[in-house]
């Protein structure tokens, strides 16, 4: 059920509403004829009524505005209950989602190639700023592949208001360095990078990894996208043994 009074309903009949990200949503045409679309579950844990909003935040521009925007509409969920939305991200666009929700309501996305020759998808929880890498935290992304049926996208999301500085190292399977790079977030901004081993110069790589660090907090993802099915593998930032 929709409800199309104020935003700030949410704030007022839940006094402990928490913001969660999903770092990134994409409705839009890909390379080699992909089709990535995103679909949202939205699920209420509680015997409850819960509300829920969300923000929808582009990407490659600041979104500092957005970050503190209420959200224009507020859903209602019966206690108990599930829900899918495949409208929430705006046709031909890639950003990240930002939710303001209810205590006990879970949320989740699936990214999937519409036009890929196999059923598969990504499936990323939303996230709270206290779960980002945190600042001066290093991680790494492993199991990175490129060739000429593999490549890997990432991406940086920063959901604070404050922006982040990060570093990335690309590392081969050797321990050889391709290179390094920094990369400029602004706040709640979202930064694609396309087939980002073949832009650091690595042509062919089968267990790469990039090592990343940051300023402020932040959230890397990859995806090893297979270019003969469709198929996308999600990779996640792992911590060392001893540093969580």
């Amino acid at each position: 059920m929709r409800i199309t009074s104020l935003a700030g309903l949410l704030l007022a009949t839940t006094l402990s509403a928490e913001e969660l990200f999903v770092p990134v949503a994409v409705q839009k045409q890909g390379q080699e004829g992909a089709w990535w679309n995103t679909e949202v579950w939205v699920v209420n844990t509680t015997g409850s009524v819960a509300h829920w909003g969300v923000v929808f935040l582009p990407a490659g521009q600041g979104n500092a505005e957005l970050l503190r925007q209420e959200p224009e509409r507020i859903e209602e969920l019966a206690g108990f209950a599930s829900a899918v939305y495949t409208d929430l991200v705006p046709q031909g666009e890639l950003g990240a989602l930002r939710f303001v929700v209810s205590p006990g309501v879970v949320v989740a996305a699936r990214i999937y190639n519409a036009s890929g020759r196999v059923s598969s998808g990504q499936v990323i929880p939303a996230l709270s700023r206290q779960e980002a890498v945190r600042r001066g935290e290093v991680v790494h992304l492993t199991g990175l592949r490129r060739s000429a049926q593999f490549r890997t996208n990432a991406l940086l999301f920063c959901p604070g208001p404050e922006g982040a500085t990060v570093r990335l190292r690309v590392v081969g399977e050797r321990g050889e360095v391709y290179g390094e790079q920094t990369y400029g977030l602004a706040p709640g901004g979202l930064l694609p990078l396309d087939d980002v081993l073949l832009s650091f110069g690595v042509q062919r790589a089968e267990a790469a990894r990039i090592e990343a660090s940051g300023s402020a907090p932040f959230f890397l993802l990859a995806s090893v996208v297979d270019s003969r099915s469709g198929a996308a593998s999600l990779h996640w930032p792992q911590r060392p043994a001893g540093s969580r």
